[in-house]
C-alpha cells in the first residue's frame, strides 16, 4: 500500500508516519507534502496513492484547494485538531477523519476499516467536490 501524507507540521507528519509503519512496516510513504502547491505538483507527476492523509489547514491555503487543480480518486482521511469543515466533509462525502493528536488505536482501526473495505470508498475528487461544504458554512 502507498500512502501520501499532506501535513505542514513536521512533528505531526513524522508521528503519523511512525504510527503507520508500526501498523505495517511494508506500507510505503510515497510522499510527505507540506502545501497545496507542492501537493498539486506531486499529483500531476506521480501515480495516485492508495490512501491520502490530509490536514485541512496547510501553510499556503486550505487543503481543499488541491482538488480545484487536480482530480484525485484516492480515499482521503482528514487529520485535524478541531475543524468542523473536516467533520462536515466526512458526513457529506463519506470519507474518514482522525482527530489530532492522532491516537494509535484510532489510526489502526481506520487502517483496518480501509483494508477491509477492499477500496470500496474510492471516489473521484476534483473541482467543485467540496464547494457545498464551503457554500454552507
Amino acid at each position: 500500500m502507498r500512502i501520501v501524507i499532506i501535513e505542514d507540521e513536521m512533528y505531526a507528519a513524522k508521528r503519523l508516519e511512525n504510527m503507520v509503519k508500526e501498523y505495517d512496516p511494508n506500507i510505503e510513504i510515497a510522499a510527505w507534502l507540506e502545501s497545496v502547491e507542492e501537493s498539486v505538483e506531486w499529483f500531476r507527476a506521480n501515480a495516485e496513492p492508495n490512501l491520502i492523509f490530509l490536514d485541512i489547514h496547510l501553510e499556503d491555503n486550505l487543503s481543499f484547494a488541491i482538488f480545484d487543480k487536480v482530480s484525485v480518486s484516492s480515499p482521503i482521511v482528514f487529520t485535524t485538531a478541531t475543524d468542523e469543515l473536516a467533520i462536515k466533509a466526512f458526513v457529506t462525502k463519506g470519507i474518514d477523519f482522525l482527530h489530532k493528536p492522532i491516537v494509535k488505536t484510532e489510526l489502526n482501526a481506520m487502517l483496518d476499516k480501509y483494508l477491509a473495505s477492499g477500496n470500496d470508498f474510492r471516489k473521484p475528487i476534483g473541482a467543485g467536490f467540496f464547494s457545498d461544504i464551503f457554500d454552507n458554512k
